[in-house]
């Protein structure tokens, strides 16, 4: 019996060295991405932008709308984009996850949209900036790629451009200024 005592508790050590991460790990999170969870989902999670220079016809929406919800000790994040018209929240655009792969140590992001559209792709860090490379799949068979470079002027403040990806060339699409918003009641 007190060799077997012996072996568990030796079996117990052993695994917690093997499996054991920390900030140095190359599997581990790094510190920008969990930090860019926490202020993305700090307050409400919930995120507006002025459309005013892009609105028509075509866009309707006056502003954009985002909200972030962090998971698992906020090592993860999902989120949805909405539009707003009239003042009044329209459903769901995209909806996003983002977690930290530790088998490829790198930032993931998966976006779903209206008509089984799908987005996969990478983020990194890039000095101040957050870039991220998105390829994006319809079920009609059309494949294109998406950049997006993001940066926080302050915790309540963050700029976002997009841009359209060819032949690894990134021309730009939108910038748009995102403002804290407070939680509204559903």
């Amino acid at each position: 019996m007190k060799n077997i005592l012996v072996c568990v508790v030796l079996l117990v050590a052993v695994s917690k060295l093997c499996f054991a991460q920390d900030s140095e790990s190359p599997s581990a999170a790094p510190e920008w991405f969990i930090q860019e969870i926490a202020t993305l989902t700090a307050g409400s999670g919930r995120w507006i932008a002025d459309n005013s220079d892009y609105k028509s016809e075509q866009e309707p929406f006056e502003a954009y709308g985002t909200e972030w919800i962090a998971s698992f000790d906020g090592t993860t994040i999902s989120g949805r984009l909405f539009g707003i018209k009239d003042g009044k929240e329209t459903v769901n655009f995209w909806e996003f996850r983002q977690y930290w792969h530790p088998g490829r140590g790198e930032a993931v992001i998966e976006q779903f949209g209206w008509g089984g559209t799908v987005g996969v792709g990478v983020a990194w860090r890039d000095g101040e900036e957050t870039r991220s490379d998105q390829t994006f799949f319809t079920p009609g068979g059309n494949v294109s790629r998406t950049g997006h470079v993001s940066r926080f002027s302050d915790g309540d403040m963050h700029i976002t451009e997009s841009f359209d990806i060819e032949d690894d060339v990134w021309r730009p699409r939108r910038t748009y200024t995102w403002h804290r918003a407070m939680a509204v009641e559903k």
